[in-house]
């Protein structure tokens, strides 16, 4: 079947893409779109913490 495009379900944002995957841990993928997403949270986790402490957002 030439049309024949492979769906995964993403294990991080719960939804069924056809794009392109990153394989996280031994049966888990995730999405581009998740993975981005969760990449710029642990890059400013530190504020994300302040932010759901209710504290200042600037040191």
């Amino acid at each position: 079947m030439v049309g024949d495009v492979r769906k995964r379900f993403c294990s991080t944002g719960s939804h069924w893409v056809t794009g392109e995957g990153r394989k996280i841990g031994a049966t888990r993928w995730i999405c581009a779109s998740c993975y981005a997403h969760r990449k710029s949270e642990l890059r400013n986790l530190a504020k994300n913490k302040r932010l759901a402490a209710g504290g200042p957002t600037k040191r």
